[in-house]
């Protein structure tokens, strides 16, 4: 119960800090942009996605924004459309999964590879504030390379062999920790990679995802740990993670300056920093940055 009161009080501590967020200015988009954002996100986040969009759209300039409506009001599209300038709304139930997991993610998933067939489309979770220049992702994107987020457990994409045994030796009943055991069963041939990395910030370069070689794999995946269980929530991430991993000259995000934030956590030199749920609000740093970012935001 104690830490659901801590957590309420986080998130309000966070909209009261970040409020100047609404009163910021407007994302001015490029047509002339490879870049298409994508982002699912319901009421309760609006203030954190908007913090997101922004402080990643002030270092890089995209041609729109795509979020996958996972619960907004009529009022929530209205304002995104204010602040983001060009935002096409896909509510979540309409995505056409055709077997595939549904929930879980799995839309925003498929959504991106629909962008990814003609622009440079990133994957942007609403818990994510970018911090300065992003040079690592800004050099991806020009030079047509894929990137993802890493993690302390995967900062670079090794053999599925390997990361299957990496898994075994930590092996729970997670989604992810069954799926990566089982990788090894889907290379023949010694060529594919994994990294354990996280979908809540990755790019894709034009072209190279593809609803059918992503339908294979959850196919393969479900085959061999069963379907109760690769339908959990948790199974799109080792999908992203896969792909990214094979996607070709590929970048995992180095977390020195890519971090997770939690109790410890230098972020100082951080260009950009994720937020996830465990220690979300822990320390208010989350409130602190998100202010920082609301304050350069209501700069042109």
């Amino acid at each position: 119960m104690w830490s659901g009161v801590k957590k309420r009080a986080g998130k309000a501590w966070l909209e009261l800090r970040c409020r100047g967020i609404y009163d910021s200015a407007p994302v001015v988009c490029d047509a002339a942009s490879a870049v298409v954002v994508v982002s699912q996100a319901y009421h309760p986040d609006m203030t954190m996605y908007l913090l997101a969009a922004k402080s990643f759209a002030r270092h890089v300039r995209p041609r729109g924004f795509v979020v996958v409506d996972d619960g907004l009001t009529e009022e929530d599209r209205s304002v995104l459309t204010k602040h983001l300038g060009v935002v096409s709304f896909i509510e979540r139930r309409c995505v056409p999964t055709d077997g595939l997991p549904e929930g879980g993610c799995w839309e925003r998933l498929l959504t991106l590879a629909a962008q990814n067939r003609d622009h440079y489309a990133v994957q942007l979770d609403a818990d994510t504030l970018t911090l300065a220049r992003p040079t690592e992702v800004l050099a991806c994107i020009e030079q047509r390379r894929s990137f993802t987020l890493g993690t302390p457990g995967g900062t670079v994409a090794i053999p599925l062999q390997q990361a299957s045994r990496y898994a075994q030796e930590r092996r729970d009943d997670h989604v992810q920790s069954l799926a990566e055991c089982a990788l090894e069963s889907l290379d023949t041939t010694g060529q594919l990679r994994y990294v354990r990395g996280c979908a809540g910030f990755t790019g894709f370069a034009p072209g190279y995802l593809d609803i059918e070689r992503i339908r294979e794999f959850s196919q393969r995946m479900e085959a061999l740990i069963g379907k109760d269980k690769w339908h959990r929530w948790g199974s799109e991430q080792v999908t992203s993670n896969f792909f990214a991993a094979n996607a070709p000259d590929s970048l995992v995000l180095p977390v020195e300056t890519y971090p997770f934030w939690g109790p410890g956590v230098d972020i100082d030199r951080a260009v950009f920093a994720h937020f996830f749920g465990t220690f979300r609000f822990s320390g208010g740093m989350y409130a602190r940055k998100g202010a920082e970012v609301a304050t350069l935001s209501a700069s042109p």
